[in-house]
């Protein structure tokens, strides 16, 4: 009787041991899986059903949209307004970047510097930082005060003899001067990224090259295209490529300071988004200029991650 005792437990145990190499084969899956199921909730399921509304027309105001296939994509392309808003989207993206590259990159080399006093460099570090704190309501607000024509912009214009305030300027009601308006309000506000990055990039960089080029007689010029360019670079470009994701699908600032006027001045592809949607209820050809945005940014978020790959 113990021998087949002995005997059924040798069979059965082969088939335990498989089942515990199965589940634990199957563990990491069945951890990820919850994950899974929120993004395609939150993620997958949003997207498919965008394009699904684009592709269709008087969604939400019939019971029964009339697929229409891409006639909303034609008639986005075929609009004269079209071409603006691309235009002033791709301004608005290329200015901010490159301005915040630059702000950011110079005020990053100022503090990591040994012309400022340590003490002094550490304040101004906590106060460059300052304006990234601010919620995008207030800076819009704080920013619509001060660009108003007998705001504080205007009247150091003024004291400093560059404008008459009996003419002064309107600098987000006239359409030639809202779009550098929003961009400056932009880049005040989004520079702190850029230059916390780039300082930490900086101060990576090891000083025994800048002693070598001390040696060689290189000066500052010089050592900054050879040797600071070169040894930042990857954080140059991820910075840049970020900043293009943001600024070019950003909405908030934009607004909130202008709402895409004077006369579609300063409407960009997420504003005009808004207006097509929400005030003028063609949803279906507000998806689709949901669905040209989301490509045109995957583009930029593909660049990226190679970029992060080399």
């Amino acid at each position: 009787m113990s021998n087949v005792k002995a005997t059924v437990s040798t069979v059965k145990t082969p088939g335990k041991w498989s089942s515990y190499r199965m589940f634990g084969r199957s563990l990491p899956y069945l951890l990820v899986l919850p994950t899974l199921l929120t993004l395609g909730i939150l993620v997958v399921y949003p997207i498919g059903y965008v394009i699904y509304i684009s592709i269709h027309e008087n969604y939400w105001i019939v019971r029964e949209p009339e697929m229409v296939q891409l006639d909303n994509y034609r008639w986005l392309i075929e609009q004269k307004i079209f071409t603006t808003i691309l235009k002033n989207t791709f301004i608005f993206t290329g200015a901010s970047v490159f301005f915040h590259l630059v702000v950011g990159l110079a005020l990053a080399m100022l503090l990591s510097s040994e012309v400022i006093h340590p003490r002094a460099r550490n304040v101004f570090r906590g106060l460059l930082i300052v304006p990234w704190l601010f919620t995008t309501v207030v800076v819009a607000t704080v920013w619509r005060l001060m660009l108003y024509p007998g705001g504080v912009v205007n009247g150091l214009l003024s004291q400093l003899g560059l404008m008459d305030m009996a003419q002064p300027l309107n600098w987000l009601g006239e359409p030639g001067l809202a779009l550098p308006a929003v961009i400056l309000i932009n880049v005040w506000a989004g520079y702190p990224f850029s230059l916390l990055m780039m300082l930490a990039a900086l101060l990576s960089v090891p000083q025994s090259l800048y002693e070598a080029a001390d040696v060689d007689g290189a000066n500052g010029v010089q050592k900054f295209i050879k040797i600071t360019i070169p040894m930042i670079k990857p954080v140059i470009a991820s910075v840049a490529l970020l900043d293009a994701i943001w600024s070019f699908r950003l909405f908030d600032l934009v607004f909130l300071t202008t709402g895409g006027g004077p006369l579609n001045a300063t409407h960009v592809l997420a504003t005009y988004t808004y207006r097509l949607s929400f005030e003028s209820f063609e949803f279906g050809r507000a998806s689709a200029l949901s669905v040209m945005l989301l490509l045109f940014t995957m583009v930029l978020t593909i660049f990226y991650f190679r970029n992060q790959e080399v």
